[in-house]
């Protein structure tokens, strides 16, 4: 399916759902410094229910597909394409967008994991609090828009109409499919790969917070969650974690994409002795030796099972203030940042491809195609030391990964092919 133009919407003066972000105050980042309530900043749009006449309206729109999304206001409701119970965090949006929504997260008994505790929205102003799931839709969301230091938008919820059950696919990330024909005559597609393994990944923050707590002489953290997906990490960082010196932690926490996960010089005192002194140390150090040692006795786990490769993409990043991030622009960020390749034909009707993600049915990606058999760059290459990216046949991108499967063997991948 290939995006048709249109034209762009025009910016409503006043955001009736959106209440306006205000500046933050110590002790209650909601609070306006004058003390005046959230909602008295303005007031929500009422809303209208109708049960019976809900989702035959839903599945209807007035705009077109990927037409430019200026306001989150413009949406009657919000869907729920994925929960992250131990973040507090919700991905919600609709077929053409997504923004992380900030919930409250209910109290999990002592000793319970973060991720067993549901999320939650209150249903009414002042009513009763309803839990937010996959799949859910959630219907007249009065919100506040909030942004990190980094600037990145996201929505801090006041109440809704409702919440009902809908499950409807949410577009989380978009990329480009970079296309050519190789001077031999064969087609080809971009792929790549990050620095790290995506279990380390998942855990890089936990390790981080682990180490500065340890660094503090507190023993509170656990190391369960770090070690329970060692089995993927990659060779080269499971050799880093099994010499547990300065030096390894160094080189382990030097990709990090975020500033506040790279190596801390308070942590080297920890790494003294060898073996470390500290239990908890001992104990990741063991593991990590264990693991490579189950490896070396089975034939090991190949560098494409832990650093899968893949298309260049990502999720949208909407800054703090002024017009969302759309999808096209989502997916040019994305390319240049992975792969340093500009996207010259770069345009909103671009033709795509949306590829529903194989981990959660409510989410899907899409991929704008760019072909220019003109690009003649290095079979492989770094882009800023991070990440490697190269260009494969169809027939080999296929066997690696099952979104560029799904990609180059879709209708709008061979018309593009037979131009």
């Amino acid at each position: 399916m290939s995006a048709s133009p249109s034209g762009p919407k025009a910016i409503p003066k006043t955001n009736p759902r959106a209440i306006p972000s205000q500046p933050r105050s110590a002790g209650n980042r909601l609070k306006d410094p004058s003390g005046r309530s959230p909602r008295s900043f303005s007031s929500p749009r009422s809303f209208s229910y109708d049960e019976e006449n809900y989702f035959s309206r839903s599945h209807t729109s007035s705009s077109p597909s990927n037409a430019p999304r200026l306001h989150a206001a413009d949406m009657e409701c919000f869907h729920v394409g994925q929960v992250w119970r131990d973040t507090g965090i919700a991905l919600v949006g609709d077929g053409d967008f997504s923004i992380r929504l900030h919930c409250q997260r209910q109290p999990v008994p002592a000793g319970t994991s973060k991720e067993d505790g549901d999320l939650v929205v209150c249903v009414g102003s002042g009513g009763t609090h309803r839990t937010v799931n996959e799949g859910n839709c959630i219907i007249g969301l009065t919100y506040r828009r909030h942004s990190t230091k980094k600037g990145k938008a996201f929505l801090v919820p006041e109440f809704c109409t409702c919440i009902v059950k809908d499950p409807k696919p949410v577009l989380i990330s978009c990329g480009v499919a970079v296309l050519r024909k190789s001077p031999e005559g064969v087609n080809q597609i971009v792929l790549k790969r990050g620095s790290n393994s995506q279990a380390l990944v998942a855990v890089k923050t936990k390790l981080y917070s682990l180490l500065n707590s340890l660094a503090r002489g507190q023993m509170k953290q656990q190391v369960d969650e770090i070690i329970r997906g060692i089995s993927m990490w990659s060779n080269f960082e499971l050799d880093l974690l099994a010499d547990m010196s300065a030096t390894s932690m160094r080189c382990l926490f030097y990709n990090s994409s975020s500033k506040q996960q790279h190596y801390k010089e308070s942590w080297s005192s920890l790494f003294a002795n060898q073996p470390p002194s500290n239990v908890v140390l001992r104990q990741l150090q063991e593991c990590a030796e264990e693991e490579m040692s189950r490896r070396r006795s089975t034939g090991g786990t190949t560098e494409d099972q832990t650093r899968p490769w893949t298309l260049p993409k990502g999720n949208f990043c909407h800054p703090g203030q002024g017009d969302y991030e759309k999808p096209f622009e989502c997916a040019s960020r994305e390319l240049k940042a992975e792969t340093g390749l500009e996207w010259a034909s770069r345009r909103p009707d671009a033709v795509f491809v949306d590829v529903p993600r194989q981990d959660s049915p409510v989410t899907m990606e899409r991929f704008f195609f760019w072909r220019d058999d003109t690009l003649l760059t290095p079979e492989s290459s770094e882009a800023s030391g991070e990440k490697q990216w190269m260009w494969f046949s169809f027939e080999d991108a296929a066997s690696k990964s099952p979104t560029a499967k799904a990609i180059v063997g879709s209708v709008q991948c061979q018309e593009l092919i037979k131009t």
